[in-house]
């Protein structure tokens, strides 16, 4: 398969992984959850949130008894859990490691937190421990890296390592602040 067709074989939607997450947090906070709390929660229509029920259902990570309570499968829960902790790396790298502000971290970690695999997402919370360690190394690397996000110390295409045949910092319109 090719790699951009990578997406297509993803195994949820967004809209179903915003479900998922939704169904695993009103049975924590309420212990039951419907269909109707669903779209409540989600500010959706109650029709829009019974077609994604369905199709949760259909996949195996819904239960729905007779009185129309949904429970999530043993499945369904690891899989909402899964995505609940890539929301939460992503969220902390993008606002403690790069500096986003908070409401573009959120905007930015609701588009892919159930895009990344398990491995990236494993991969990321190592790197975040590590770059969050008390090494005064690390912290004076992360203090450097900050101080380096300026158009202005960007080494030229000819000597930087990540470059090929344009200047890629040139190509971000958004000139990250300098943190002291």
């Amino acid at each position: 398969m090719e790699i951009w067709k990578e997406f297509e074989a993803n195994e949820l939607t967004h809209s179903a992984a915003h479900y998922l997450m939704a169904i695993h947090a009103l049975l924590n906070d309420k212990g039951y959850c419907r269909a109707s709390d669903v779209s409540k929660e989600l500010g959706i229509a109650r029709s829009s949130a019974s077609i994604g029920i369905q199709m949760l259902r259909t996949k195996g990570y819904l239960k729905e008894d007779d009185n129309k309570f949904l429970q999530l499968t043993q499945e369904g829960k690891s899989l909402a859990e899964e995505i609940i902790g890539k929301k939460v790396i992503l969220k902390r790298f993008f606002q403690d490691i790069l500096k986003v502000k908070a409401h573009q971290a959120e905007v930015d970690t609701c588009k892919i937190e159930h895009l990344i695999s398990s491995e990236t997402g494993a991969g990321l919370l190592g790197f975040i421990r590590f770059m969050s360690s008390e090494e005064p190394l690390v912290k004076k690397t992360l203090q450097k890296f900050w101080q380096l996000q300026t158009r202005e110390s960007c080494p030229g295409l000819e000597n930087c390592p990540v470059c090929e045949t344009t200047c890629l910092r040139e190509l971000m319109p958004a000139k990250l602040k300098v943190v002291k």
